[in-house]
Order: C-alpha cells, then sequence, then structure tokens
C-alpha cells in the first residue's frame, strides 16, 4: 500500500496537537500484526506536524521499517509504538515499535517520529489482544482484552507489586486494577497505593454480614517508579487477594 507522507511546520499548519492515530490489533494475525490509523500528531521535538493518511501496518517479525527497531521480540514486553517520518527524503510514513520510550532506533533515511503508544507481549512474545481510545486528544486508554493476573498474595503490611509486564514504565500511569479480595471475617480490609506514596489509595472492606467474606472491586491506581519499574503496595488485614490489571491511561 502506498503511504501518503506529510509533515508541516507547526507554525504554519493549524491542527490538533494529535488527532486519529488510533492502533488496534490486526482482525487475522493479531499476535503478531498491529494497525496505526490515520491521523495526526507533532513529532517527538514538538516542531512539525506528521499527518499519516493511510493505515499502516507494523509486523514484530520484521526490523526497521513497519516492524521492530532492533533484535527480536521478547516476552512480556511492553513496547513504545510509534510514527515514523523524514523530513528531508520524503519517505512513506511508518510505523516502529521499540523498548525505548525516548529514542527508539531509527530506520536508515529516518529522522522524525512521535510516540503514539504501547503495546504488550506476553510470555510467547505475541502481541496481546486489546483496546485503544482515539480522538482529539493527548490522554488515551487501553484495555486489555482480558484482565491479566499480576498478584496473589496475603501481605499484611504494604508490599510493593512490580507491573513492568503489563504497564509502560512511566511515572505516575493511572492503572485499572479489579480486586477479588476473600477476607477471613468480616470486616477485613484490603488497600492498594502507589509505590512511593503515603496515603491509602484504595480501601476494601469486606461485607459486615457472614464469615468468609469475598469481595471484588474495580479501581484506578497510580503505578510510581521503583527501581525503574513501574510498581504499586497492596496490603491485606487478614484473607488472600487476588489483583488482575484491566488497563492503564496513557499521555502523548
Amino acid at each position: 500500500m502506498t503511504q501518503t507522507y506529510n509533515a508541516f511546520p507547526f507554525q504554519s499548519f493549524i491542527a490538533n496537537y494529535i488527532n486519529g492515530l488510533g492502533i488496534s490489533n490486526d482482525a487475522t494475525t493479531p499476535n503478531s500484526l498491529l494497525h496505526i490509523a490515520p491521523g495526526s500528531i507533532l513529532d517527538s521535538t514538538q516542531t512539525f506536524q506528521l499527518v499519516s493518511s493511510s493505515d499502516i501496518v507494523i509486523n514484530t517479525a520484521v526490523n526497521g521499517f513497519n516492524g521492530l527497531d532492533t533484535g527480536t521480540i521478547a516476552d512480556s514486553k511492553v513496547y513504545a509504538v510509534y510514527l515514523i517520518a523524514d523530513l528531508v527524503s520524503n519517505a512513506p510514513m511508518g510505523g516502529l515499535l521499540s523498548l525505548s520510550y525516548t529514542a527508539p532506533l531509527l530506520p536508515f533515511g529516518y529522522g522524525n517520529f512521535a510516540l503514539v503508544g504501547f503495546v504488550t507481549t506476553d510470555g510467547s512474545a505475541n502481541i496481546l489482544k486489546g483496546y485503544w481510545s482515539t480522538g482529539d486528544g493527548a490522554t488515551r486508554q487501553f484495555t486489555y482484552d482480558a484482565p491479566i493476573q499480576c498478584l496473589s498474595g496475603n501481605q499484611t503490611s504494604y508490599t510493593g507489586v512490580d507491573l513492568s509486564a503489563f504497564v509502560p514504565a512511566v511515572n505516575n500511569t493511572p492503572v485499572v486494577l479489579f480486586s477479588n479480595f476473600t477476607a477471613n471475617a468480616a470486616p477485613d480490609v484490603e488497600n492498594l497505593q502507589g509505590y512511593n506514596s503515603t496515603g491509602d489509595a484504595v480501601t476494601i472492606i469486606a461485607p459486615v454480614a457472614g464469615g468468609t467474606a469475598h469481595t471484588t472491586q474495580q479501581n484506578v491506581v497510580l503505578a510510581q517508579l521503583h527501581s525503574g519499574a513501574p510498581s504499586i503496595k497492596y496490603k491485606v488485614s487478614a484473607g488472600s487477594l487476588v489483583l488482575d490489571v484491566c488497563g492503564y491511561s496513557f499521555f502523548l
């Protein structure tokens, strides 16, 4: 497919900061092919408006243009998804996956890029299925097709949970978490907080009635960087907790 290329100095082109560029799994080969819909965004230097007019397909089996920037696709990683272009050669616009969130290894002849989202691989290096929001804003939401378990525990003092296999390593990322709390008795308590936070971000109290109380609830907690890994903390007064990652917000 021929890709139409356009790039304009931002000062002379009136446009939304970002429009479109929705990401989606391929309908036939969702484990290895990823689509970037047409749209517009400022490049990483905040100088040029990159305008893509055609669907772009990224293949995880390919290196370079419309593929992975370097190496082979890895297990249980969160990759940055980029729109790439070049203002000098007027080369076709394309896509790129990279483990770098700020400096992807660009193919020869390309000098401009813009982050458009993130994608996660599973334990077999397959792209996990999910749903990416789109629109006219820089705030986007990603939701996993099926929530992914990140914890099964019963610690009674705040304990860290590493989310680096599920969400981008970006500080203060809002993460949607699903709690499945099995208390020993009412009113046992579950608490969640950002890793570097001091207060309780979430408090779930088991129902008053009954002996063993089983409570499920969805909440948003900030994943904060700890030794470079996006992390939260949890604790229960008694009982056990299973925690799933449902999705997260990201900002372009």
